[in-house]
């Protein structure tokens, strides 16, 4: 035993083992701790999260069936205020109890039978089923009732069951639902909701959202929608993704518990509220909580922890500001217990393996570095001698042995120090003079400009460069700003104090050292008086009286470099065309100009400028003239403005320009009235006189905008403004575009959305051949049936599509589901039936339209020669030489083509004659006025002719009256299509008329 405890391995492995096992112990008590707390954090970190989203969940879920009905509500009011001419009369429906009861596929209509049945009661009755047949489908899945009772005692309600019990003598204008909404308790006109009650009907605790319904200020009733409460807490398990730790009750304001995620309703109408089956033991603790939270001594939001129900728990209350409850979330102490003593088993684990790891670590490591190096000191020791006093001895600590090997190697590093110092003087002295030849022929031969200038700023030394260049004499006296090669006035202001001052400011000054430089790029002047850009480094060399002693000087001819600096900025900055300003360039000018006028006080304007059909241009007459054009109109923009305006060309056929220091927008509007003016004469481009217009949106600072990002997007929304409004003309920036862009915005949002699930419908107006009064075809008009809006017409989001390129999407499945209906149309009837689409000029343009109508041919099997496909006479004038033959491919592959709103293009005779067309519509603008207006009727009699002497088909648009059905099939119009025949149809409701087989 003595020889292990007299060992320094032994007491060294002790102490070390000991530390090991005090530090787990420490660590674990730390660990446990700190645990704990984590712990306790994540779950209540987690109970907050879980009640916030919960809280937010019901709210969002409680405010969107708010929205519905009140949806419901404008439905059911713009119905009431309709005139309702049909023969209902509730007195026909009377029930074998006496009272009167009419039933219909989405609801039924109670009226008592002491109820005076009135004109008025009956339109309520007709209105409130009008309105029923839209709005119940929608809000079935939002409420498990609806219903709509009148001051007339009128009770229309769904589902059906509801007005099938009711007892004759119920009045339901007393019923909470009703009440709850009446002047005299809803002055506010405020939506409702009802307290607790038992429905009889469904046997389930329910609550009611009502809302009052009024016609010219008038209360006339109410709108309402039932609840199952206990939907309240569905959701909770799916958001609780850990076990179902946390549970959730409901009460309200009164501290009575309304809902308890792990209870259960009664089902007896007749049992005491609260309307829950709960532990009588437990009531009073929950009852004194829900007490404190009603009485504002717990905090919402705050998590507290209670013993409630039957142990300590965690809780958190929020309020469901609709309903003025309040909903608590918990879950108990114990889940904090278990998780802790799970967690605190694996780190004693850990710290178990850990102290094993180091033990064994240390044990080894203490072995190596103290057996191992007091054998290497001894081995060491013994092979030094006279003849290699050049060896160390390893040092291997602080005790005996280390002190012995640092007493020999100080001895040794005496003797090596001694023999080394003569060997580096030699040495040294040897480089010093290699060194001093070479930096000698370095500098002579250097290509740049070497100079020692003494304290007084005299030439003491130059290079042979420095001669060659500057042209001055060896034996020529040169001094200060000569031997600079600068000019005392020289136009940069560089002068030898100030260059001196820069030298020393702040630096340190010792004796034959350097103590900082001064640089800078100038203009320099030769003795021959030639001139070269120069990067000049001055050096200070200080002396004994800490002043510099001599200046070295090293300069670089950069005058190459300087002008290829300057090609690069002005490539980077200017336009290789015509010169101008490029857009970052201009943007750095109009950033310093509203920095001019803030300071002065001045308007800036800020002009963006699109040439009108430039793109048709440069495809005509080729790329070459595209840049002639440019050039041309560049130089005009310049010579109708200031030295100090600023023209640039921003891109392509983009233009911009700045008007600095105006007084008032009539400047602006002057200038803009001049550059269209200047563009609107004539331009001859391969001995053609072309003329281009331009669109210019004009925005003003600060009035609009200080900041360069705005304002540029500021006029280029004015500009897209003068486009919009008809081209070759200027728009000033107003708030409101900004508006109308993100309107804009908003709908392709939401268009995006309906194309993905499937909102939009196709409905259909039929076509009536004049001769035979029958329908031979229809024509496809896509609606909208937007989530919140309703039923949205194509001129509120065509538009938008149209710029967006959303109609293509929409555009095809417009074709391929019209096709599909004609298909079936002729398969039903066993005859023959055409359909129109409206084809739009992005339609037109997309590389794959031709191949998409090609599979949805194959795929609906519809013959070609039925589809009819539809382009406005605008869309044909406006690249007639490109659409033509698109056109023409179409009429190859079978298809009709027809030129829609003919009439309104101001296309030519000679256009007309090129059109592969088979029909033309004649617009509505001209038809309304027939037969009275003497000018319609020879417009229309005119269109009618020429169409016939080119063999096209007529089809009319817009027919409302017996009298101009009669006027067009005297005129010779083929078909006809309005209102008179019928509006837009449901694919349902046209096949109904087509079995009917109408004649008109």
């Amino acid at each position: 035993m003595k020889p292990f405890i007299r060992s320094l391995n032994a007491k060294l492995l002790l102490v070390v083992f000991g530390f090991v096992v005090l530090s787990g112990i420490i660590g674990a008590i730390r660990v446990g701790f700190g645990e704990t707390q984590r712990i306790q954090a994540l779950y209540d970190n987690r109970l907050q999260a879980l009640s916030t989203r919960y809280n937010s969940y019901l709210e969002s879920e409680l405010d969107s069936r708010l929205q519905a009905l009140q949806a419901a509500r404008q439905v059911l009011q713009e119905d009431l205020a309709k005139d309702f001419s049909g023969s209902l009369n509730i007195a026909n429906y009377r029930d074998v109890d006496g009272a009167y009861r009419l039933y219909s596929a989405r609801s039924a209509v109670f009226v008592p039978p002491d109820t005076e049945v009135t004109d008025l009661l009956n339109h309520q009755v007709a209105a409130s089923g009008k309105s029923w047949d839209y709005i119940a489908p929608v809000l079935t899945h939002a409420f498990s009732g609806l219903y709509f009772i009148s001051t007339e005692r009128v009770s229309r309600a769904w589902p059906s069951t509801i007005v099938s019990a009711h007892r004759p003598d119920h009045d339901v204008t007393q019923e909470i639902f009703f009440t709850t909404a009446t002047p005299a308790n809803n002055p506010e006109r405020e939506a409702r909701w009802t307290p607790i009650y038992f429905d009889v009907y469904s046997k389930v605790w329910m609550t009611s959202l009502v809302l009052p319904v009024y016609m010219d200020d008038v209360f006339v009733g109410v709108v309402g929608g039932d609840i199952n409460v206990t939907y309240l807490l569905e959701k909770l398990d799916d958001l609780d993704a850990d076990g179902n730790q946390i549970e959730a009750f409901i009460f309200n304001r009164q501290a009575e518990l309304i809902l308890h995620s792990k209870s259960s309703t009664h089902d007896d109408a007749n049992a005491a509220y609260p309307a829950l089956k709960t532990d009588s033991r437990q009531d009073q603790i929950l009852a004194e909580y829900m007490h404190k939270v009603v009485n504002n001594d717990l905090l919402l939001g705050t998590i507290y922890r209670q013993k409630i129900t039957g142990g300590q728990l965690n809780v958190v209350a929020n309020r469901l500001t609709q309903m003025d409850w309040i909903i608590s979330f918990y879950y108990p102490q114990s889940v904090i217990a278990n998780a802790f003593q799970q967690s605190m088993l694996a780190v004693y684990a850990n710290i178990m393996m850990l102290a094993v790891f180091l033990f064994v670590v240390l044990f080894f490591s203490i072995r190596r570095l103290v057996t191992y190096r007091i054998r290497a000191l001894a081995d060491a020791t013994e092979k030094i001698d006279r003849d290699r006093w050049y060896l160390s001895v390893p040092e291997v600590g602080y005790d005996e042995i280390g002190r012995l090997g640092r007493s020999i190697n100080n001895m040794l590093d005496q003797i090596r120090h001694l023999v080394r110092g003569l060997d580096d003087k030699i040495v040294l002295l040897d480089k010093a003079g290699a060194e001093s030849r070479k930096l000698m022929s370095a500098i002579e031969n250097s290509v740049s400009l070497v100079a020692i200038l003494n304290k007084d700023w005299q030439l003491d030394y130059a290079n042979t460069q420095y001669w060659q260049v500057t042209g001055y004499n060896l034996d020529e006296h040169c001094e200060k700003y000569q031997a600079l090669l600068l000019s005392p006035q020289n136009t940069q202001q560089i002068t030898i104090e100030n260059i001196k001052t820069e030298i020393l400011s702040g630096k340190p000054r010792v004796k034959g050292e350097d103590t900082g430089q001064w640089q800078a790029e100038y203009l320099a002047e030769t003795g021959r008086g030639e001139q070269f850009w120069i990067i000049q480094t001055i050096t200070a060399i200080m002396g004994d009286n800490q002043e510099p002693e001599f200046y070295v000087c090293v300069g670089q001819d950069i005058s190459d470099l300087k002008a290829q600096q300057q090609e690069v900025e002005k490539l980077a900055y200017y336009d290789h065309l015509t010169g101008l300003a490029n857009r970052t360039e201009f943007k750095r000018l109009l950033g310093r100009a509203l920095q001019r006028g803030q300071r002065v006080g001045n308007k800036v304007a800020l002009f963006y400028l699109d040439l009108d059909h430039f793109k048709r241009i440069n495809d005509t007459f080729g790329h070459e003239a595209g840049d002639q054009l440019l050039t041309e109109v560049s130089r005009r923009l310049k010579r109708e403005l200031r030295d100090d305006d600023v023209v640039a060309r921003l891109g392509g056929d983009e233009f911009a320009v700045l008007l600095d220091q105006v007084e008032s927008p009539q400047y602006a509007y002057v200038v803009a009235n001049k550059i269209i003016n200047t563009l609107n004469k004539p331009i001859e481009l391969q001995g053609k006189e072309v003329v281009v217009g331009v669109s210019i949106g004009i925005t003003m600072a600060p009035d609009d905008s200080n900041h360069i990002d705005n304002l540029m997007k500021n006029a280029d929304l004015a500009m897209y403004q003068a486009k919009y409004k008809g081209r070759n003309a200027f728009q000033f920036y107003t708030s409101d575009m900004n508006l109308a862009v993100e309107q804009r915005l908003t709908v392709e949002r939401e268009m995006r959305a309906a194309l993905k699930s499937g909102q939009f419908e196709l409905y259909y107006q039929p076509v009536v051949d004049l001769v035979t009064g029958k329908i031979v075809a229809a024509e496809a008009l896509v609606r909208w049936n937007h989530p919140t809006r309703g039923l949205v017409l194509p001129g509120e989001f065509i538009p938008a599509a149209e710029d967006s390129g959303l109609i293509v999407p929409l555009g095809k499945w417009v074709l391929k589901t019209a096709c599909y209906q004609a298909k079936l149309i002729q398969k039903s009837m066993q005859r023959k039936f055409s359909m129109s689409v409206n084809l739009s000029a992005r339609q037109l343009n997309d590389t794959s339209f031709l191949d998409n109508l090609d599979r949805i041919l194959e795929a609906t099997s519809l013959p070609p020669e039925s589809l009819v496909l539809e382009v406005t006479e605008s869309t044909l004038m406006e690249d007639a030489e490109n659409v033509i033959p698109r056109l023409e491919k179409l009429r190859l592959k079978g298809c009709s083509l027809a030129i829609d709103d003919f009439g309104t293009g101001y296309s030519s005779l000679s256009y007309l004659k090129r059109l592969p067309i088979n029909s033309l519509k004649v617009d509505r603008s001209f038809v309304k006025d027939l037969p009275d207006d003497e000018e319609d009727r020879a417009i229309t009699s005119l269109i009618v002719a020429m169409a016939n002497s080119l063999r096209y088909r007529v089809v009319v648009e817009g027919v409302e009256t017996d009298q101009q059905h009669r006027f067009l099939t005297e005129c010779g119009c083929h078909f006809g299509q309005g209102y008179l025949y019928s509006r837009p149809l449901p694919a349902d409701q046209l096949m109904a008329l087509l079995f009917d087989d109408v004649t008109y």
